[in-house]
């Protein structure tokens, strides 16, 4: 529980402005331009703090996901059998991250909405939210009801349970293929987590769109999906993949870093 703690604060900080750069594309409230483009432009029209905005749930959050996906991860991996010393092993790896994917959503819906809406809100000629998360939290269940923080809920649980089971299941792979600890955590964790966003990306996308939308016209996962397709052709699927893959690597492989190291402190201090 404390190294996945230290895991989330250290993670949450270091990847959010990505992060931000990534569903501004996705919801294409970028402005057009790659991502060093749409960087620039938030910080000259919004300044720094922009790319921070919204920053509050996650933060808060992330720490608590990622304690509840690495201690029940951990605990799925014991129950089922799973280790990094055969394939069986590994697959077995996957699966527990995958079991543990409703667990992670339960936490990461409500935060996923408010982040999107935080990050998406400066591009409009009215900012709503300018008091916070809080302030945002209130106007959304206001307006839309209590019910609307878990808008793409379905869609997140089923991308959290694809994400997690190829996360873990290629941290422990890799992790096993490298000998040298100090190489081996932060280079399987960035390879990991590149990895489960390739793999989750376009289920991310789709829940992204309903969230920015606050799904006011009550389109679901396949309607959503189709619109995407249809306006936007395949690579909408995948828009702001550059930012989420230099975000997932930099990020999974601090977080790995962090969780091994929460872990070692705790037991060389005898906890």
């Amino acid at each position: 529980m404390f190294g996945g703690f230290t895991a989330g604060v250290v993670g949450t900080v270091i990847g959010y402005p990505l992060d931000t750069i990534k569903t501004r594309m996705q919801t294409g409230n970028a402005g057009g331009g790659g991502i060093l483009s749409v960087a620039k432009r938030i910080v000259s029209q919004e300044g720094v703090s922009g790319l921070y905005k919204g920053i509050g749930p996650p933060l808060l959050s992330l720490s608590i996901l990622n304690t509840l996906n690495f201690t029940s991860y951990n605990h799925f991996k014991r129950v089922f059998g799973g280790s990094n010393d055969s394939l069986s092993g590994i697959f077995w790896c996957s699966m527990a991250g995958v079991v543990a994917g409703p667990i992670a959503s339960a936490v990461s819906t409500p935060e996923h909405l408010l982040k999107t809406q935080m990050q998406i809100d400066n591009t409009s000629p009215k900012p709503k939210y300018t008091g916070g998360s809080l302030n945002a939290l209130r106007s959304i269940s206001a307006t839309h009801g209590f019910r609307a923080v878990y808008l793409g809920h379905a869609s997140n649980t089923v991308r959290e349970s694809c994400f997690l089971g190829i996360y873990f299941g290629c941290y422990e792979f890799c992790r096993s293929c490298l000998p040298d600890w100090k190489v081996a955590v932060p280079v399987a964790g960035g390879l990991a987590g590149a990895a489960g966003w390739v793999g989750s990306y376009p289920l991310d996308c789709i829940k992204a769109n309903i969230q920015g939308s606050l799904g006011v016209e009550g389109r679901g996962i396949l309607e959503t999906g189709k619109d995407i397709l249809r306006e936007r052709g395949i690579k909408g699927l995948y828009s702001g993949l550059g930012p989420s893959l230099m975000r997932a690597f930099l990020v999974s492989g601090t977080r790995f870093s962090a969780y091994e190291a929460g872990v070692a402190f705790m037991k060389d201090s005898g906890m």
